[in-house]
């Protein structure tokens, strides 16, 4: 008996810890990368997020590469990604949250050098 209700507690914990699987949704706004800043603001205003990806991060920057200016800049995103839950994100942990592409719709110059630079 104790052997079982020690089970059941481990289950319940092990429920209880796993993290919920995000959702991957669609997304459109303005990445501004440079040194230590990979910064998203949605059109809509959300964010700034920490922009990444694993598979596809050269079509997120392919704009910047083929402008011949250097690798930082601002380009307008269509992507898919998952939204990770609240945390610290990125440099130092500056951000709330990180946004992971998972698909590049879209991806077009709007300027060559990021803001603030």
């Amino acid at each position: 008996m104790m052997r079982r209700l020690f089970l059941i507690g481990l289950l319940a914990l092990a429920a209880c810890s796993t993290t919920p699987h995000t959702q991957r949704q669609q997304y459109s706004g303005t990445l501004d990368w440079g040194f230590e800043t990979s910064s998203f603001r949605t059109d809509t205003g959300d964010g700034p997020y920490w922009l990444s990806s694993d598979t596809v991060w050269d079509q997120v920057v392919a704009p910047l590469r083929t402008s011949g200016h250097g690798p930082w800049g601002r380009v307008h995103l269509v992507v898919e990604g998952e939204l990770s839950p609240a945390g610290a994100y990125g440099q130092m942990g500056a951000y709330s949250h990180e946004l992971k592409v998972t698909r590049v719709i879209e991806s077009r110059l709007v300027m060559s050098e990021p803001s603030g630079s």
